[in-house]
């Protein structure tokens, strides 16, 4: 039987085009290679445990237009449970992506549709809290409703599980709901309030996080390194499969949040979570792409099974 998970976060739609120098003001210049897909790091994790065994509702808001269509059509698609509301003033979520020909890029996102969903909405869960193993959470939300909602699956004896990612300021009664946070090494450094670019090893980050957030389980990830798993029995690191030759890394860290919520709702040990984790991550790297490098169950199990 499939474990329930949770998904609470974003949908957008991400629009990307290049050009060879970034517009002045008001200048127009000819761009090139336009891109349509559909994005949102909620989205993107609840597709990843859909497509990796988990029996998902994904929670979220966009608009009364045909991006909002589309993104229906796509958790249906997918065998997503939408509990996704459809806004009435505000449009689907979409991310502008400039690209400039020297690589560097400007980007404007507006979440205003997502940032509709409240504790009400929350509250309204109550048939999808039966059975339900894990809640997975990011930062594209309207954060007192994410405190809320951990909160009200804490007392539901739910696994919290925190992606605290892009990282933002957020209420502190928050971290007393979560159970797993999985920072990278630059949001463990946003908590702490030390400077990204600072040469803190992830160990150290571990202890600081461990002592300052009071979460019993912090899970540091390292990208092609795999991740380092932290808690009171001290350290241990979960490497990655480096056999795996990356094209786009790009959402990869959604889909080990999506492998990870689906190992733990299926009752596997933490360690071998994070393992099934990287696995589903490593494999997402070797096509373009977010949605379309997600790997499927029978994937990941075939790696898996040759180790």
């Amino acid at each position: 039987m499939k474990s329930r998970i949770m998904v609470y976060g974003s949908y957008c739609v991400g629009m990307t085009m290049s050009c060879k120098t970034f517009p002045a003001k008001g200048q127009t210049v000819l761009g090139k290679d336009f891109c349509q897909l559909h994005g949102g790091k909620g989205s993107n994790q609840a597709i990843a445990a859909a497509r990796l065994g988990g029996d998902v509702c994904f929670v979220s808001c966009v608009g009364k237009d045909s991006l909002g269509d589309a993104a229906i059509a796509l958790f249906k698609e997918e065998g997503i449970r939408s509990r996704v509301k459809r806004s009435e003033k505000n449009a689907t979520g979409v991310g502008f992506v400039m690209v400039e020909e020297s690589g560097q890029n400007r980007i404007i996102i507006n979440f205003d549709a997502v940032m509709e969903v409240g504790p009400e909405d929350i509250d309204a869960l109550e048939n999808e809290w039966a059975d339900c193993k894990v809640l997975l959470m990011q930062f594209e939300a309207d954060l007192p409703t994410v405190a809320y909602a951990a909160k009200r699956a804490k007392e539901k004896g739910v696994c919290v599980i925190l992606n605290p990612a892009p990282y933002q300021p957020f209420p502190e009664e928050l971290l007393k709901s979560v159970d797993i946070i999985t920072p990278n090494e630059t949001e463990a450094k946003q908590m702490l309030g030390i400077a990204p670019d600072a040469g803190i090893p992830p160990e150290e980050l571990g202890k600081k996080l461990l002592a300052s957030t009071g979460i019993k389980e912090i899970i540091i990830t390292l990208g092609e390194e795999g991740a380092l798993l932290v808690n009171k029995a001290g350290m241990r690191h979960i490497p990655a499969d480096k056999s795996f030759i990356p094209v786009d890394t790009t959402g990869a860290g959604d889909t080990f949040a999506g492998g990870l919520a689906v190992a733990i709702g299926e009752g596997l040990p933490l360690d071998k979570a994070i393992a099934f984790a990287n696995t589903a991550a490593s494999i997402s790297v070797t096509k373009y792409g977010v949605v379309e490098s997600i790997p499927s169950r029978e994937d990941v199990d075939k790696v898996i099974n040759k180790l």
